[in-house]
């Protein structure tokens, strides 16, 4: 595993930044649906379904429906819903297992697949 450590510093970074952010969420953010957050971050701006609807873009029917879960809606619809409220919508993945350990037990079982930054510029021979 000591190969490992040559992953890309970006890489790297993201990685980090993503089980630290993960790590730090309460446990009831985790656990919440998109149209909670939505009615939770209007009600905590004191903002009616209709108001809030008219500076989304879209019909108060609609945005009571995301509220609810009754309608599931596209990614652009949630981000418009977010923007109308003056909240950034973030989209993070949260791992089901730690990813270390799954990286480790698919380099053992052959099925890693990701290729490692080289620490010399590859030469190449063009027959000259």
């Amino acid at each position: 595993m000591g190969k490992l450590v040559n992953l890309p510093l970006r890489v790297k970074r993201v990685l980090n930044r993503l089980v630290v952010f993960a790590r730090s969420a309460p446990p009831t953010w985790k656990s919440a649906a998109p149209g909670e957050l939505l009615w939770a971050a209007r009600v905590k701006i004191g903002m009616s379904q209709a108001e809030a609807a008219h500076r989304a873009g879209i019909r108060q029917q609609h945005w009571h429906e995301l509220e609810s879960g009754k309608k599931d809606a596209r990614l652009s619809t949630w981000k418009r819903a977010f923007e109308g409220l003056e909240c950034d919508l973030m989209l993070v993945p949260k791992p089901r297992r730690h990813l270390g350990e799954w990286r480790a037990r698919r380099m053992l079982e052959g099925h890693y697949a990701a290729t490692l930054v080289p620490n010399e510029p590859a030469v190449l021979d063009d027959g000259l």
